[in-house]
């Protein structure tokens, strides 16, 4: 059976180098072996010469152990939490449209709330009526002023039977109402302006040609 383990030697710090002569590994001199007497002149000899009279070892089935390297282990993090991103733009209750022409990277902008809100109708509690003429008033004073973005809140319609009465209202007027030509996009709004129970619209100075 093969071992070798039986061919290291831990015990000594000396190289074997002939019968009489050993060289410490370490302080880099001759030991002579015991029983000599140190005094002579012939045990005066410089390392490079006793170099010379050195014999290479036979066996080189040697085997190395490397120390392994230090594992740092990181504590699990608990708190604070990692920050968790709510995508209400992929919900079956988000809306958006736009006008031929839009590109997409204008109506992202408007869905991320990169146009500056100048001005916010408040729709809820009011009847189907009273919440048209509300909407068409405040769309014309808005055109009128030169507002790009406006922001409807019309609410979710939790508490309507079957879809949202009044949110279906407004999507339908920005669409097909008087003023569908001054409108350039319209996205539900982030959840900090309402989320989607609100629309960011995108007005235009002058009418579109649709």
């Amino acid at each position: 059976m093969y071992k070798p383990f039986e061919k290291l030697n831990f015990l000594k710090t000396c190289l074997k180098v002939s019968s009489d002569y050993q060289v410490c590994e370490y302080s880099k001199r001759v030991i002579y072996p015991s029983g000599e007497d140190e005094n002579k002149e012939n045990k005066e000899k410089s390392w490079e010469e006793f170099l010379k009279t050195v014999k290479p070892l036979k066996e080189k089935n040697f085997f190395w152990c490397f120390n392994p390297k230090k594992v740092s282990f990181q504590e699990e993090k608990i708190w604070p939490p990692d920050k968790w991103e709510f995508k209400w733009w992929l919900t079956s209750e988000y809306i958006e449209g736009c006008a031929l022409g839009v590109s997409k990277k204008v109506l992202r902008e408007l869905r991320n709330g990169r146009f500056s809100v100048k001005r916010t109708l408040n729709l809820r509690g009011l009847d189907l009526d009273s919440a048209e003429r509300a909407l068409e008033e405040f769309v014309k004073t808005a055109i009128l002023n030169g507002d790009s973005c406006i922001l409807i809140i019309h609410g979710r319609g939790l508490s309507s039977k079957g879809e949202p009465v009044l949110k279906n209202m407004v999507r339908n007027w920005l669409e097909r109402g008087p003023f569908r030509k001054y409108i350039l996009a319209y996205t539900s709004a982030r959840p900090c302006d309402g989320g989607l129970g609100a629309t960011y619209v995108l007005l235009s100075k002058k009418p579109i040609k649709r």
